[in-house]
């Protein structure tokens, strides 16, 4: 869900006055989630997020009037966890499906549910029993583990009843929030050891709640990925698993290595995703992911890879060309990499572009001028999957030559080059490095004279 801020966010009063027409006026549209209520006294805005695949992200501010109030207007939410934030410390957690009304209070670090679904009620009673200890896990908080750990020690035993009196009509909801339980208290416990204190505990002294937190194959449930925290705590796992680790490393464990913890794919995605901000260059990004690269299941995560790979590299000539991947004719999937050796020339294109199919009598001219040279031509069609007999049957039907791949629409090459329109030629010398991802085009003279000269250095 990607909803726009504007369009998901309506004015106050018309918020304010939905309560009264439900009572006193026409029936409101059943789909519509309205959240009300009082921010802090110095806060300026409220942020709602929504949670995208264990990320927070972003879908509308209500700005906070004179009387400290804010309100929230969401047509047709989609069910599950969402959060508020007032900008400090941690965000309110809450639930939202269609129709839902809720009125809170909001404090800096913490909230009390005025009115709300059974679902939130339920989420409330137990936000305020976590609150026994989270409220030791913010970075202004001076208790060391002599004040936490009793009080960890004393919850841990209760959460076995407190699932069992989570009991709403949302079966779904349940389900979700009784798995939420466990992550809540692991990642507060975990949270807690990397924060700094004054004085720090010695293995010997950690709860045994502590020994229970790891296990083989971690977060299996998909589950998790309704948490707005997931990112950070796969990561935070991950930590948490070296600290309480017995044994001597000679360097840190590999991304290929640290995704085994996991045994849920689009978790493990999740994972190799929020460790991409620790690479610095584009080789040791590109030799840590490889191996794993078939566990950005989602497209978010692949266009998070491939914005991670352009933060760290130039499209200059001499750059490392980018390894994609597409199907040639046969099925057989051909890589990039797979070209080098020779001077690679790739023209992507497509079966319904004009001026691509204007310019095929050209490049078919000039294939034929260099056939018998050291040099590869590469058609990457973006037609779209449903597309792909008929690109097929184009394909055969003008006798394409070089490597044709079919990309299946506008994927990772696309994306990767920043490729807006088509027909586009790129050209890369016999190492595969780039040589110009914009080159002139075939029925121009310049396209063959830079070939050739890449030709003459070889």
């Amino acid at each position: 869900m990607k909803p726009t801020k504007v369009s998901r966010l309506l004015p106050l009063a018309a918020c304010l006055a939905w309560n009264v027409h439900a009572i006193a006026g026409p029936a409101p549209v059943p789909t519509l989630a309205v959240i009300q209520g009082q921010a802090p006294e110095k806060a300026k805005k409220v942020t709602l997020y929504a949670v995208e695949e264990g990320r927070k992200s972003e879908i509308a501010n209500a700005m906070v009037d004179e009387q400290h109030a804010f309100a929230f207007a969401i047509p047709s939410p989609k069910e599950g966890f969402y959060y508020l934030s007032v900008g400090t410390r941690g965000d309110t957690r809450i639930y939202l499906k269609p129709g839902d009304q809720l009125k809170l209070k909001l404090e800096y670090d913490a909230y009390t549910l005025q009115a709300g679904s059974a679902e939130n009620k339920q989420l409330w009673q137990w936000q305020e029993q976590l609150g026994t200890i989270s409220r030791y896990t913010s970075l202004g908080d001076t208790a060391t583990y002599m004040t936490f750990f009793p009080r960890l020690e004393a919850l841990a035993p209760r959460v076995s009843g407190l699932k069992k009196a989570v009991n709403t009509p949302n079966k779904k909801f349940n389900e979700l929030l009784k798995y939420t339980m466990d992550v809540d208290m692991e990642h507060i416990a975990m949270s807690f050891l990397l924060m700094p204190h004054s004085k720090h505990p010695e293995k010997g002294q950690y709860p045994a709640f502590y020994r229970q937190i790891i296990q083989n194959n971690k977060y299996c449930d998909g589950k998790l990925l309704a948490n707005g925290d997931a990112g950070s705590i796969v990561r935070l796992y991950e930590t948490f698993t070296y600290i309480m680790s017995t044994e001597k490393r000679a360097a840190p464990a590999s991304l290929a290595e640290n995704v085994q913890l996991f045994c849920n794919d689009t978790i493990k995605g999740l994972f190799i995703t929020e460790s991409l901000g620790g690479f610095r260059t584009f080789d040791k990004l590109t030799e840590a992911v490889t191996p794993v690269k078939q566990y950005l299941v989602t497209a978010d995560q692949q266009q998070r890879y491939l914005a991670a790979e352009k933060a760290l590299r130039k499209f200059a000539a001499g750059e490392p060309g980018f390894n994609f991947n597409g199907e040639d004719t046969n099925g057989k999937k051909v890589a990039f990499n797979d070209l080098k050796g020779k001077v690679i020339v790739v023209d992507v294109w497509a079966t319904w572009c004009g001026p691509c199919k204007a310019e095929l009598p050209h490049l078919q001219k000039l294939e034929e001028e260099l056939h018998d040279k050291n040099v590869t031509f590469v058609g990457y069609s973006v037609d779209e999957a449903k597309d792909k007999e008929k690109w097929s049957a184009f394909v055969k039907e003008k006798d394409m030559k070089g490597v044709q791949l079919f990309g299946a629409g506008w994927g990772e090459v696309t994306k990767f080059y920043d490729i807006k329109g088509i027909p586009r030629f790129m050209v890369f010398d016999q190492q595969g490095k780039i040589v110009t991802i914009d080159a002139p085009r075939p029925s121009t003279p310049e396209l063959k004279a830079l070939i050739e000269k890449l030709l003459g250095k070889g």
